[in-house]
């Protein structure tokens, strides 16, 4: 079932809004292709140009880049977190200088990584945001694929902690560095709002702490695993349940944590 095939004909503000919802989470479900009308100085790839050979050169460079950003993510994960350029540089079997015509720095090498590591993780988790079980279902459904990720990786979380507080990281790098994930949460959680003539204007503030929150808890528990994931897994589905609902009731709209999300719209 659909989110379209749900709302009546007659509730336009709740077919509006779940409208925008399924644009938003198609665009946010797709978020891991790759971008060519972005500025280049982190590692990123001009736009096409229409000129053949030009263009073939960019494809090489996007499949070499490709494959360099593969070997540092193997070497993370048999060196750990605080790896070196030799690191990279044996994994990848290519000379220093190789590496830095594609990257110009190492920085700028482990931010090109630490994206590819967000885009794992928005493939992981936002393919769980569905809409037809409980607002509860979902929200351990996202955690379950997050944390299952991390145990699987868990020196790339590592990394991709470790790289919000490297040298020359700015406070806006650091913001946008977790945008797509909470931006897609934001979008779910606007268009539950919208939909019961809740205002969701603004709910990024409030989900950037709540997720914030979340990755400092499964940080601690990677860390210190005292307790079982699936343990973890009900302790975070508790705690960001509260936050998300207690947002919405701030703005006016009461949800059960245990009722289907999509019945309001029947």
């Amino acid at each position: 079932m659909s989110i379209f095939q749900v709302v009546s004909v007659a509730d336009c503000r709740t077919l509006m809004a779940f409208s925008w919802l399924g644009d938003q989470l198609r665009r946010w479900i797709t978020i891991a292709a790759v971008s060519t009308d972005v500025a280049s100085g982190r590692g990123r790839l001009p736009a096409l140009t229409g000129d053949a050979r030009v263009d073939r050169w960019r494809e090489h460079r996007v499949a070499v880049r490709a494959e360099l950003i593969e070997a540092t993510l193997r070497a993370i994960e048999e060196h750990g977190p605080d790896l070196s350029i030799d690191d990279v540089v044996k994994a990848a079997a290519v000379p220093r200088p190789k590496l830095y015509r594609f990257f110009n720095d190492k920085e700028t090498l482990f931010a090109a990584v630490a994206e590819q590591a967000q885009e794992l993780i928005i493939e992981r988790v936002v393919p769980q945001f569905d809409l037809n079980g409980t607002a509860r279902e979902m929200v351990r459904s996202a955690l379950t694929a997050y944390v299952d990720l991390v145990d699987e990786r868990p020196n790339l979380f590592r990394f991709l902690v470790g790289s919000h507080f490297r040298d020359g990281r700015s406070a806006a790098e650091l913001i946008d560095s977790g945008r797509p994930l909470s931006d897609a949460t934001v979008a779910v959680w606007a268009g539950l709002i919208q939909a019961r003539d809740g205002d969701g204007t603004d709910l990024e503030y409030a989900v950037d702490a709540a997720l914030g929150a979340v990755a400092l808890g499964v940080l601690r528990w990677l860390n210190t695993p005292t307790i079982s994931k699936v343990a973890l897994v009900e302790q975070l589905t508790t705690f960001l349940w509260g936050a998300l609902s207690a947002t919405a009731a701030a703005r006016g709209v009461v949800l059960d944590a245990d009722a289907k999300m999509l019945d309001h719209a029947d």
